[in-house]
């Protein structure tokens, strides 16, 4: 009787161990797989940089609204400049903050090590596409302002037209990106920062992105090849950056027509 009730439980030991267990719920401490993590993560947290965004943007608001307006009453009212003369004045503040800016994004980009050039090979003297874009508005006006300041008054109409120019030079090759995105087409003659000849079309606002991140936030060429990880991978972003780049275009243009 002893030898068959140990038999008995043996066998029940050995089928209680063999039946399949009920799946269990993944613990909050297991890592998820590749399609629960999403895109691949973007190494840049803005909450670290928020003091040099709110300063940075608090002199662009200054140069552009406030510095004009403070120069203008108060040369006007305890001087008896001629007009030319207190335009003249005026808009030679004009870029001090923003043209520094820029003036310190193309110095990074030329150094010699190439901590904050595009991937794949771009030249030290070649830049990148927001130096390039925002280059031709600022000249133009920059012509703009100093030709209109010249008369003895100064051309309102012609002053008052100068921002809406500027922006309306960099919607429309906006729309040239967003339209050469939607048709596949490649490019053909230059490339898109660290997009090259012979790739795709990206839109304007995955250059901006990248560019403005990795050059004047600090991101570097880490920030750049995760960014064009998460470009790749992720159609929803590239939708997200499609989106966003036909809302400002068609908004800016409206409003610089206007």
């Amino acid at each position: 009787m002893a030898t068959t009730s140990n038999n008995v439980s043996t066998t029940e030991n050995i089928t209680l161990s063999s039946a399949p267990s009920t799946p269990s719920m993944p613990s909050k401490n297991e890592q998820p797989d590749t399609i629960a993590r999403g895109p691949p993560p973007l190494p840049y947290n803005l909450h670290e940089h928020k003091l040099m965004i709110f300063l940075f943007w608090f002199l662009i608001l200054t140069e552009c609204t406030l510095i004009p307006i403070i120069f203008y009453f108060t040369i006007s009212n305890l001087t008896d400049l001629r007009p030319g003369a207190m335009f003249a004045i005026i808009t030679a503040m004009f870029g001090f903050i923003s043209g520094g800016e820029y003036g310190l994004r193309g110095l990074r980009l030329a150094l010699k090590r190439d901590t904050y050039r595009p991937l794949n090979g771009a030249g030290r003297w070649s830049f990148d596409t927001v130096h390039l874009v925002l280059g031709p508005p600022y000249f133009v006006m920059t012509a703009l302002m100093i030709g209109f300041s010249i008369p003895d008054p100064p051309m309102m109409r012609g002053l008052s037209i100068i921002m809406p120019v500027g922006i309306l030079m960099v919607t429309t090759y906006m729309i040239w990106t967003g339209i050469a995105y939607h048709f596949g087409w490649r490019l053909r003659w230059h490339r898109l920062s660290s997009h090259v000849i012979g790739d795709k079309y990206p839109p304007l606002t995955f250059t901006i992105m990248e560019d403005i991140t990795a050059c004047d936030g600090g991101g570097g060429k880490e920030y750049r090849e995760a960014a064009m990880a998460r470009y790749n991978a992720s159609p929803r972003f590239r939708r997200m950056l499609v989106e966003m780049l036909w809302a400002w275009a068609i908004t800016g243009s409206v409003v610089s027509i206007v």
